[in-house]
């Protein structure tokens, strides 16, 4: 029984992974996720092995474990420590989170492996913390908005952010310690000094990519005219719009104000609307860090499950 209904979710899943592949918003996830993940060889290879810094999580044992062997390629140390994380993302996330994080690790090693060649001469070690905590931070998070996936502590800190909602550059800093003890044991205090640095850097450039620099605007709308605004939000954005009942503190007036989630790009196009329909509008614009649904980050970007109801056939008499 156990191993019908297993059957019966794989095939159900890999039905919804032919729906992803027909779709251009999943190439454009997986093109984000290449370039992000080279850039992030490219500076480990160019600025963190020349100095000897450490990483964080995955990649820091990683290297701890080049620099004291030197055996296989780094690429390859990379990806042999996956394995247990690919069987805990097995049982916990979704099959396409986890073939999409199986790509993420193979393009990782690879790049690690093709771009040792790489070699940027920076002789301040703190300017060079410091660039390689920005460059890996902005590559980390731009594909991560985008729901793609490098392996490692990407799945771990996922995993946490997603039952407990703690901040993924917070658990990643918590989880340096033990990297940052390495670095000191095998060089000294001054390498584990400026891997801090680097690593500070990186998770705060990670965090202000997922969420501080977000292109997303959530929209509030007070004006006489909600219908007319709606409907060429609505036509001309395609995006949906949600009403809300309130009532004016000084005239007491009931109304219906509009609330939208667009992107930075749509803001010009909504005050338009506006400034055409009713210039004696009132509009609220804020930032929305994380926004999920629809033409937007999926759940399945998060690694939830969809709801599988498995509905096995009675036995026959």
């Amino acid at each position: 029984m156990r191993m019908q209904r297993f059957t019966a979710q794989l095939t159900w899943e890999l039905g919804e992974i032919r729906n992803d592949l027909r779709s251009l918003r999943f190439y454009r996830m997986l093109g984000t996720m290449a370039a992000g993940l080279i850039l992030c060889a490219v500076a480990v290879n160019g600025i963190l092995i020349p100095h000897h810094f450490f990483s964080g999580g995955t990649s820091g044992l990683s290297l701890m474990v080049y620099y004291l062997a030197d055996w296989p390629s780094l690429g390859m140390i990379y990806l042999i420590m996956n394995i247990p994380l690919f069987v805990i993302g097995w049982r916990e996330y979704a099959l396409r989170y986890v073939l999409v994080s199986v790509t993420g690790v193979l393009i990782f090693s690879l790049a690690l492996d093709l771009t040792t060649w790489v070699e940027w001469r920076i002789d301040d070690r703190l300017i060079a913390a410091i660039l390689a905590g920005i460059l890996i931070g902005v590559g980390t998070g731009f594909y991560l908005r985008e729901g793609g996936s490098g392996g490692g502590m990407d799945i771990l800190a996922k995993f946490i952010r997603k039952r407990l909602s703690i901040p993924m550059g917070t658990t990643m800093n918590l989880v340096n310690v033990f990297n940052l003890t390495g670095a000191w044991l095998i060089y000294d205090l001054e390498t584990a000094f400026y891997s801090g640095v680097y690593m500070w850097v990186m998770a705060f450039v990670l965090d202000k990519v997922l969420t501080g620099l977000s292109q997303n605007r959530g929209v509030f709308i007070i004006t006489s005219l909600p219908e007319a605004v709606s409907i060429r939000i609505q036509r001309e954005l395609e995006r949906g719009v949600t009403f809300l009942h309130a009532s004016g503190g000084y005239s007491h007036r009931s109304m219906r104000m509009i609330y939208t989630v667009i992107n930075l790009y749509e803001l010009g196009r909504v005050k338009q609307i506006m400034f055409d329909l009713d210039p004696a509008s009132f509009m609220i614009v804020s930032e929305a860090s994380e926004v999920i649904g629809r033409r937007f980050h999926s759940f399945e970007d998060e690694g939830y499950r969809n709801p599988f109801v498995w509905n096995p056939a009675p036995p026959s008499r």
